[in-house]
């Protein structure tokens, strides 16, 4: 058959097929890598916001008698900063958050995290 022929054989149109299918499957399973990735650094770094939160804000403590007036700040330092997605409702949660999970967190792979955002 001429190479300069653009007719598409059945050998064509099952290569084309599985190239289409390969690539399809290939986009999807790094879309789920992607959001699982995603997730795990939404994850930590709520973590890292409740930790300094309760650890360099709270002394360690669950509540310092300050600690509302800590979140309504620095929530809204960030929300300057960034747009919507730090209301004091959602500090609050990364700090509960840090103090539910931080004795399941370990303090490796916290400050792995954290000095990789250096």
């Amino acid at each position: 058959m001429d190479k300069n022929n653009n007719s598409l054989t059945p050998d064509t149109l099952t290569g084309m097929d599985a190239l289409c299918r390969n690539s399809i499957e290939l986009i999807q399973h790094s879309r789920k890598i992607a959001a699982r990735q995603l997730n795990l650094v939404q994850l930590m770094t709520y973590y890292a916001l409740g930790r300094w939160i309760v650890e360099e804000q709270q002394y360690g403590e669950h509540r310092a008698g300050y600690g509302r007036k800590v979140i309504k700040t620095l929530s809204d330092k960030l929300n300057a900063e960034f747009g919507k997605g730090f209301s004091v409702d959602t500090l609050e949660n990364a700090r509960k958050f840090y103090l539910c999970y931080q004795d399941r967190i370990s303090e490796t792979v916290f400050r792995k995290f954290t000095e990789e955002k250096s």
